[in-house]
């Protein structure tokens, strides 16, 4: 399925300083819930005559996504319709506020609450960064943009991820403090996004009257239909990682979690040059074949996972699913952007984000009877197998739209 096109519009940039505030804003985001993953081991052993802790465990990491796709929509229309640096204040005050609460809190319902505060804030700063992307940046500039968000996506989870991994190897609780960084961030953002905020909201006034009196702008459902499920599936299986890696490493005997933190850290770390070749990527192939390529990455890497026998086995595996994943984020977001009316890029932005992190609650849901059957190493197979047939799929779309293409030439 392919998406419609659309009139090529002229590549434009904002500039160095609010190219950097969004990029900052967006490496907030999509680790955001995986920065606790170090600390997995120890928060286990706290809580250890909790009944179920091991699937507890794993929710407290993935909690925010509920919340995420609770809000995300909420978030997107808000984006369209209200001032963004309102937003983007209360978004990461509630960033801060409930990433941090596991510094303090002393039951694990605390904890949980607090996750779910965290989920709020990240609906929002991701959207906003989505939404900033896709409004700052047109033709060419935005797949290159896109591109250099995904690298900074995976930056961001490489610094959440050693930060943690060391905090947590100090005390379990440790990793919570690195939410703290979202401050600077949203300052940052304030300042140098203050004009845009304000020539964007002009625009909102401008378009709210166009509504009343003429048909308001379609939303893009046939292609959200296509997108929306797939990458539902993409973070379903992806954090199958960050959930249950820390046990599988556990049961292989490694047990410290700053080289746990270090070799999670690799798979951001091989996804970068993926994303920040994005848009020389998509001038030789179409985004169905990223798409393709993208899962048979990542089903390869949790192929070899599932077979290793000790650290190095377990790196390889990481590195080479941390490359499949790279041009992949930007792909959702250009393959979808390039169809949605500038009128509802918020809305667009909130529900990609909905996908995403219900694809990250998800997971630990659906990966628990699978372990529960065959063992951990094993479910890292089984969703290898299912990544393959996924690209298999994709591939064969792929190989259909270039021969309609050809076709009609």
């Amino acid at each position: 399925m392919s998406a419609p096109s659309a009139p090529a519009p002229q590549a434009t940039s904002p500039g160095l300083a609010a190219t950097i505030a969004v990029l900052l804003m967006a490496s907030m985001t999509i680790m955001a819930n995986a920065t606790i993953a170090p600390s997995l081991p120890g928060l286990r052993e706290h809580f250890a005559d909790r009944p179920g802790i091991e699937t507890l465990s794993g929710l407290l990491l993935t909690l925010p996504s509920l919340a995420i796709l609770l809000t995300a929509g909420l978030a997107g229309w808000l984006a369209d319709r209200f001032d963004r640096q309102v937003m983007l204040l209360v978004s990461g005050t509630l960033y801060a506020l409930g990433g941090t609460s596991g510094l303090w809190a002393g039951s694990l319902e605390m904890m949980l609450a607090g996750r779910a505060v965290l989920g709020v804030g990240v609906a929002g700063t991701m959207t906003l960064a989505m939404t900033w992307g896709a409004d700052l940046w047109q033709g060419p500039a935005r797949a290159k943009f896109l591109g250099q968000q995904g690298a900074a996506m995976s930056a961001g989870g490489i610094v959440v991820m050693l930060l943690g991994g060391a905090l947590a190897g100090m005390h379990w609780r440790g990793a919570f403090a690195v939410y703290l960084i979202v401050l600077p961030v949203m300052i940052v953002g304030l300042i140098v996004l203050a004009p845009f905020a304000r020539r964007i909201r002009g625009e909102q006034r401008a378009a709210a009257r166009a509504e009343v009196t003429g048909p308001a702008a379609a939303f893009p459902w046939r292609a959200y239909a296509f997108v929306g499920p797939l990458s539902f599936l993409f973070m379903a299986t992806f954090y199958i990682v960050p959930t249950r890696l820390p046990f599988h490493m556990a049961d292989l005997g490694l047990h410290n979690p700053a080289i746990v933190g270090m070799i999670m850290a690799t798979m951001t770390l091989a996804a970068i040059p993926g994303s920040l070749l994005y848009g020389r990527i998509r001038r030789h192939l179409s985004a169905m074949s990223v798409f393709a390529l993208s899962y048979a990455g990542m089903g390869l890497g949790m192929l070899i996972i599932s077979q290793a026998t000790g650290p190095l086995g377990i790196l390889a595996g990481t590195l080479v699913c941390g490359a499949g994943m790279g041009p992949s984020m930007p792909n959702y977001t250009t393959y979808f952007m390039s169809v949605v009316p500038p009128a509802v890029r918020g809305r667009a932005s909130g529900l990609l984000t909905t996908a995403f992190f219900a694809g990250q609650f998800a997971s630990p849901l659906v990966s628990a009877p699978l372990v529960a059957w065959v063992g951990l190493a094993g479910a890292f197979e089984a969703v290898a197998l299912i990544l393959g047939l996924v690209a298999a799929a994709l591939l064969a779309l792929a190989l259909r739209e270039g021969r309609a293409q050809v076709a009609g030439a």
